[in-house]
C-alpha cells in the first residue's frame, strides 16, 4: 500500500473519545504540550478531533503503548489498544519523509559539521525531554556564549534545516529525519 506524502509538519486529524481522550490524559505521561491539545479537542459529533503531526503520533502512539503493555485492567487495556491501532493505522496512511526531488535538493545544500551537531543536538533533546531545547541548552551542551547559539539557530533556521518561531521560547522544529543527521559526538 503506498503511503499519502504530507509535509514535514503538517496536521492530520486524530478522533478520539472523549473517554478515550480521558484515559490517555488520566493515564499515560505525556508531556504538558500535548495535554493541552488533548483537553482543546474540537468536538466532531460524538468524538473529538485533535490535529497532530505525524512525529506527534508516533509520540502519543508511544505513550499509549506503554501504559498498556503496563495496564492490569483488561477493559481499559482494550481501550488503549484501540486507540494504539488507531495512531499505527495513522502512521501507516501517511509520510512526511522526503522523496527523491526532495532529497536532491537536500543534498545540493549539506550542513557544515558543526551545523550538524547542532542538529544532532536538537534531535537528541527532543526526543529526551519531549520538547525542544532552549537557546540556554544549547548554549550549555556546547559551551559557547548566548550570541554564538542564537547565531547558529538563525543560519539553521536559514538554511531550512530548522522551522521556528522568533520570540517564542523552544519552538525549534527540524525538517531533517534521523537518518539525515550526524551522530552526536
Amino acid at each position: 500500500m503506498r503511503r499519502k506524502r504530507i509535509k514535514p509538519g503538517q496536521l492530520v486529524d486524530v478522533r478520539l473519545t472523549p473517554q478515550e481522550r480521558d484515559l490517555i490524559l488520566e493515564r499515560t505521561l505525556i508531556d504538558d504540550e500535548m495535554e493541552g491539545r488533548l483537553r482543546g479537542a474540537t468536538p466532531r459529533g460524538s468524538n473529538l478531533v485533535v490535529q497532530l503531526t505525524l512525529d506527534d503520533v508516533d509520540d502519543l502512539a508511544g505513550h499509549v503503548a506503554a501504559e498498556a503493555n503496563h495496564c492490569s485492567e483488561p477493559r481499559v487495556r482494550r481501550v488503549l489498544d484501540g486507540v494504539y491501532d488507531r495512531l499505527a493505522s495513522i502512521e501507516h496512511t501517511f509520510t512526511d519523509e522526503e522523496g527523491p526531488a526532495e532529497a536532491a535538493v537536500r543534498e545540493s545544500k549539506p550542513f557544515t559539521a558543526k551545523q550538524g551537531q547542532y542538529l544532532a543536538y536538537i534531535y537528541y533533546y527532543t526526543k529526551i525531554h519531549g520538547r525542544p531545547p532552549a537557546e540556554s541548552d544549547l548554549q550549555r551542551f556546547f559551551r559557547v556564549t548566548p550570541p554564538v547559539v542564537h547565531q547558529m539557530i538563525k543560519t539553521l533556521d536559514a538554511r531550512g534545516l530548522i522551522d521556528r518561531q522568533p520570540g517564542a521560547a523552544r519552538s525549534i522544529r527540524l525538517r531533517l529525519t534521523r537518518a539525515q543527521l550526524p551522530d552526536l559526538e
